[in-house]
């Protein structure tokens, strides 16, 4: 049927683990994400080289290389795109009294830009593969084999000492891998516990700035058809998307006013981008990285809650502005398709061949309630009946966002 200010009725909820559980097991959504990074693999050498870059369980659980990370982010993308998953049938988010709106409109955001976002997961985590690093506890089998990384800021000196240990971090995994059964998870769980390496790709966000990284996000947006702002923003949105995790580990309205200085100084509407900043760490750090603590694995939905309640605390009447304004601009919208399909009042004065007048209002005032389906539409003769429906269904083309 056809909703309008809501994408989906609401229907019993799943815990953020149980949904993720249920999109990794779905084999279609693994396929498509899978076509697109051989795809894409296959004509950006530092997307290939990315891919092969190993992660830390404590973070990501979700796989031992990179390329785990960026098929889960597809495969969330393509579900929410596909109406598999529903945000506010996230037990985490039907918790939020007061912020359904919020929740809701994440998930128009991102199926409003799917290119965008499939930018997004595509490019921003390309510059670990160049910024990775290495340690391990003292004592540790890591530690005997080399795995202490000690940046030199020595550019020559430091590539070199990053170059060997990815190389032999990942034969190291093949190696063991090959010799224990199980996922590929209980692979790199059993791999941690053995060797006890960390990984750390440090301030690789802020490598999209660099000429190779940036040259790469915009081969990427012209592909997609994006236009050089949609590129600009995308590259914003890397830049700041680890610095975001940090802000909001805890509420801290305070931080919502650093993302508006960041997006005005940029010449960007500032609730826009937070919009887009939010959505795109809902899928990178949520939904598409599994967390480790040594004994549980779970995904944590604490920093967009965090970040949805700072932003309400930070200016509590700019959200109430903020709704005014959606709401006016609902009602014109609504006016101005009535008037479009002949559902405005001169429209339904001639179908129905009335005059102006009290009667002719109660009766304009209930084919609309009818229409928005806050009653039922009134009976008239099988021929006004048959006009009026015909008229309604274009507007809900036009209008309604189609739901289940």
């Amino acid at each position: 049927m056809w909703r309008y200010n809501s994408v989906h009725e609401k229907s019993d909820t799943e815990f953020l683990d149980a949904a993720m559980r249920r999109i990794d097991e779905d084999v279609l959504l693994y396929k498509k994400a899978e076509s697109i990074l051989e795809r894409v693999s296959l004509s950006e050498p530092l997307i290939l080289d990315a891919l092969n870059t190993p992660q830390d369980i404590r973070y990501h659980g979700e796989g031992p290389f990179l390329r785990d990370h960026l098929r889960k982010m597809l495969m969330v993308l393509y579900a929410i795109s596909e109406e598999k998953l529903h945000l506010i049938d996230i037990e985490e988010f039907r918790r939020m009294k007061g912020y359904y709106g919020e929740i809701e409109e994440m998930e128009e955001i991102i199926k409003e830009k799917i290119a965008l976002f499939e930018v997004f997961i595509l490019c921003h985590d390309a510059a670990k593969w160049a910024s990775v690093t290495f340690d391990a506890p003292d004592m540790s089998l890591g530690a005997e084999r080399g795995f202490q990384m000690k940046l030199t800021y020595d550019p020559i000196k430091d590539h070199q000492v990053r170059s060997r240990l990815r190389n032999e971090y990942i034969n190291l995994f093949k190696k063991f891998a090959s010799t224990e059964s199980g996922t590929d998870r209980q692979k790199q769980q059993k791999f941690f516990y053995k060797y006890q390496i960390e990984v750390h790709y440090h301030n690789h966000g802020r490598l999209i700035h660099s000429p190779v990284y940036s040259a790469l996000l915009m081969r990427f947006t012209k592909f997609y058809g994006l236009s050089n702002r949609d590129c600009s923003i995308i590259e914003n949105l890397i830049s700041h998307h680890t610095e975001f995790v940090s802000d909001f580990k805890k509420v801290k309205p305070s931080k919502i006013g650093k993302y508006i200085h960041i997006a005005r100084s940029k010449k960007y509407d500032a609730d826009d981008f937070i919009d887009l900043l939010q959505a795109s760490v809902f899928i990178d750090m949520v939904c598409g990285s599994l967390k480790y603590n040594g004994k549980d694995s779970y995904h944590d939905s604490s920093l967009i809650i965090n970040s949805f309640i700072s932003e309400h605390d930070f200016l509590p009447d700019r959200r109430v502005a903020v709704d005014k304004i959606k709401e006016l601009n609902k009602k014109k919208r609504i006016g101005c398709l009535f008037r479009e399909f002949g559902l405005d009042g001169r429209g339904l004065m001639s179908v129905l061949n009335m005059q102006p007048g009290p009667e002719f209002g109660v009766i304009l005032r209930s084919i609309h309630s009818g229409i928005l389906g806050e009653s039922k539409i009134p009976m008239f003769s099988k021929e006004i009946d048959k006009e009026i429906a015909k008229r309604s269904g274009e507007f809900y083309k036009k209008m309604f966002v189609k739901g289940e």
